[in-house]
């Protein structure tokens, strides 16, 4: 048997008359349509049994657009937030999983003061809570499904210093110092998020060796610490004080049972096709949406229970077909099919 898992990056998906961010971002009557239309015309063609959203502002809407494509279970772990000032303005979207098959459990991420008590970041709180699914897949049993989106690499920016009254020289120093700043703070965030995923997806498998996977929009690159504290893939060459190559096989594979794996680099590529975007800023395109996959998925595990048998990047859209992102969506979905034995 196998099953279709994907990742949807809805930009902004917000329910007229909401707005997102600013008064001005409301879709009309026929641009909202158009974009319903758009998305289902996108599940149809992923053929997916298991999807996880991001940036759902409107998750009701996005529960009844689904079910007419034959996803009956839907959840989400938190609520859209509006503007205190204006409850018609989103400020902060959330994600969302959706399922053929049923979602026996939900729950958030958890956030352990044990890890974060040890990170640059105090007081940590998700930008947008991670969900965690127990999904039963018939012909199976349970598999546990994660879906996130990390935070963007748009920096983030403190009030200025100073002031109208300033010259050019302070004004402009003032302001590339906050860009600074707000660069790093934003990777720091990001990377904490990744690391706390980490701990709890890692929790899971220690108490419970189940499959596990990831969909998400991570907002970064496959060679980013952030992906690195994700999935902790580079090499290890001690444990301890004791080099890899004098570890018992029984520590040799502990560590894979603990890392984690990019779907593409375990999917089947015979021709060695090269990585597709999913996503373009200012004509440069980038990777920042996963299917991310515990080592239960891996064939060089000789307990593997299967493999990603395909991997498959729908980005027609993003290639200048006239559309703007609004109306349909400024990221490529991606899939993978995953074959159990």
């Amino acid at each position: 048997m196998k099953i279709r898992c994907g990742t949807f990056n809805l930009y902004q998906f917000a329910e007229p008359p909401y707005a997102w961010y600013e008064p001005e971002n409301v879709y009309s009557e026929m641009d909202w349509l158009q974009k319903k239309t758009w998305i289902k015309e996108q599940i149809t063609i992923m053929e997916c049994d298991v999807i996880g959203f991001q940036e759902v502002f409107s998750p009701i809407a996005l529960r009844d657009l689904l079910k007419e494509n034959g996803f009956n279970f839907f959840e989400t772990v938190e609520a859209p937030l509006t503007d205190h000032e204006n409850s018609l303005i989103f400020i902060k979207p959330v994600v969302a999983i959706a399922s053929k098959y049923p979602i026996k459990l939900v729950e958030p991420v958890k956030v352990y003061p044990v890890i974060t008590n040890k990170l640059p970041i105090k007081d940590f709180n998700f930008s947008r809570i991670p969900i965690k699914a127990t999904i039963h897949i018939d012909g199976y049993g349970e598999v546990f499904f994660y879906v996130s989106h990390l935070k963007s690499k748009s920096p983030l920016i403190e009030p200025l210093n100073s002031n109208p009254s300033d010259n050019w020289d302070r004004r402009i120093l003032e302001t590339l110092r906050t860009r600074s700043k707000g660069h790093i703070a934003s990777l720091v965030q990001r990377g904490t998020e990744a690391t706390v995923l980490y701990h709890e997806i890692t929790e899971t498998i220690s108490n419970k060796e189940v499959p596990i996977i990831l969909l998400g929009d991570l907002n970064d690159d496959q060679y980013s610490p952030s992906l690195e504290a994700l999935t902790n893939r580079e090499q290890i060459f001690e444990v301890n004080g004791i080099v890899y190559s004098d570890l018992p096989e029984e520590a040799k594979e502990l560590i894979y049972k603990y890392r984690l794996y990019d779907a593409f680099d375990l999917s089947a590529n015979p021709s060695g096709q090269r990585r597709s975007p999913t996503h373009y800023y200012r004509g440069v395109g980038s990777v920042l949406d996963y299917i991310i996959l515990s080592n239960m998925f891996n064939e060089k595990n000789r307990h593997n229970i299967g493999r990603v048998s395909s991997f498959e990047v729908l980005d027609q859209h993003l290639k200048i077909d006239g559309i703007g992102n609004h109306k349909q969506s400024d990221h490529a979905q991606v899939i993978a099919t995953i074959e159990f034995k």
